[in-house]
């Protein structure tokens, strides 16, 4: 009896080869549109950039009570993060991260393919997925206390991106 979900190490090869080359592109259409991305940095700003990218893309498995939270993080889609740290690129400090707002920014987002087939499932992945994030952004400085956008959270979250897709 096949198993379907067997694959060879070429398809895995294969599919893997098609995801860096969509953080590849990812990481330039960022690099076209947010000025400075790729600048070097100083140690403090490259450990607080690691951090932020842990919370985007945690290298350990998530603990047992945070699994849908985290897996929720874990759907968004390149789109979605480029659309949430455009979003908060344009409107800037002191503005919200609304998941409302941020499948609008997902939506507007030119030269990017594809669209939202299931509208209301897709913002209740970013609800939880944001909601998710909160404690943590706070923790860093990239939201404040009344859970607006920083100005280091402005800065640093296409730069967290521009990071993880580039490495």
């Amino acid at each position: 009896m096949d198993d379907e979900w067997d694959v060879s190490d070429a398809e895995l090869d294969s599919w893997l080869e098609e995801w860096e080359a969509v953080d590849r592109a990812a990481a330039a259409y960022l690099a076209e549109r947010v000025p400075g991305v790729q600048d070097d940095l100083d140690d403090d700003e490259s450990s607080w950039l690691d951090s932020l990218a842990e919370t985007i893309s945690p290298a350990d498995e998530p603990e047992e009570h945070d699994v849908e939270a985290v897996s929720a993080v874990m759907a968004l889609q390149h789109a979605d993060w480029l659309g949430l740290a455009l979003g908060v690129t344009r409107r800037g400090a002191g503005s919200t991260i609304d998941p409302q707002l941020v499948q609008a920014d997902i939506e507007s987002l030119e030269d990017v393919e594809g669209d939202i087939e299931d509208p209301e499932g897709h913002l209740a992945v970013l609800e939880l997925g944001l909601l998710h994030l909160t404690p943590a952004w706070q923790d860093l400085g990239v939201l404040d206390g009344d859970l607006r956008i920083t100005e280091r959270g402005v800065w640093g979250l296409p730069r967290a991106l521009h990071r993880i897709w580039s490495d």
